[in-house]
């Protein structure tokens, strides 16, 4: 039996992705006796992008050159995978959607202390990729035909979800949220005060939320086995958002205004409140801010006549 093509990129990301599929140890043997990758940039020096059955695409939209390789191999492949949450949400260079594409050269290649740069030239001037308006996620300009979320994203979904397109598997994403795989004790969500991380003395039991941590476990989709806070350490929401409730940061915010008590006290200190609220966009948005609604533009449609 022939084996399965397989194409496989980076674009706008860091690797995490590619290590957490070399991190598949032995689970990659079956694999690879079915399948056959024909374009992977990390292991191959492949120019051009050939007709495959599967496409997996790590990374967002950030360049010129990003959008090219994309296009490109949604064009050659059948199916296409987005691996990880910079391919599925924009990830966290989409923090940069903040800024503009002239605020952010201006930064990283002139005013910064640490750069050399005695002619104040921005790099686009020697050819190289432009910068697009922002950093999006692959949905944004493709069909993506199924999703492998995470930061980096865990190795046995990789696994199963490649499987699952060679027909020896079931793959699907988890309808229910973080809270609901995380074991620790939850009793009354009554947030008195907030707390960064490096604050207090954390309780090895209790649900990070109710210590006054700001864990997104209940805003975000379940599938990591909880890793994080199992270890003492606060969601940050890299699996995205739950199932139909697509906009994860306005969720974590409803819950936390929720138990603070701004539900039930009118007479609550809004101020105090949003002082505690520490950098809210990168609590409740550091993965899914180009994916939210917040960067879209509503639109007025109006019937024609």
């Amino acid at each position: 039996m022939s084996k399965v093509k397989v194409a496989e990129t980076w674009i706008g990301a860091c690797a995490g992705c590619e290590i957490s599929v070399l991190d598949t140890h032995e689970a990659l043997l079956p694999i690879l006796d079915k399948i056959e990758f024909v374009y992977i940039p990390v292991l191959m020096d492949t120019k051009h992008i050939p007709k495959a059955t599967v496409g997996i695409v790590s990374g967002c939209v950030r360049n010129s050159d990003n959008l090219h390789e994309l296009l490109e191999m949604r064009k050659n492949v059948d199916i296409l995978v987005a691996l990880g949450s910079c391919a599925c949400f924009g990830g966290t260079p989409g923090m940069a959607n903040l800024y503009t594409p002239e605020q952010l050269l201006e930064e990283v290649y002139v005013t910064t202390k640490s750069t050399k740069n005695e002619i104040q030239r921005h790099p686009y001037m020697d050819g190289l990729p432009t910068l697009l308006p922002d950093a999006k996620p692959l949905s944004d300009y493709v069909k993506v035909d199924a999703m492998i979320p995470g930061c980096g994203p865990r190795p046995a979904m990789i696994a199963q979800a490649i499987l699952s397109l060679l027909g020896a598997a079931e793959y699907k994403l988890s309808t229910k949220s973080v809270c609901d795989e995380c074991a620790r004790e939850k009793s009354e969500r009554n947030l008195k005060k907030i707390l960064r991380p490096f604050e207090g003395t954390i309780d090895e039991k209790k649900c990070l939320f109710e210590q006054g941590y700001l864990c997104s476990g209940s805003a975000t989709r379940a599938g990591c086995g909880a890793m994080c806070p199992s270890s003492g350490v606060a969601c940050r929401g890299c699996f995205g958002p739950c199932e139909n409730s697509p906009e994860q940061g306005s969720a974590m915010i409803s819950a936390v205004s929720s138990c603070y008590g701004l539900d039930d006290d009118p007479n609550t200190d809004l101020d105090k409140f949003v002082a505690e609220v520490y950098d809210p966009i990168g609590n409740f948005y550091k993965y899914t801010m180009p994916s939210s609604f917040l960067t879209k533009k509503a639109v007025e449609k109006t019937a024609k006549k």
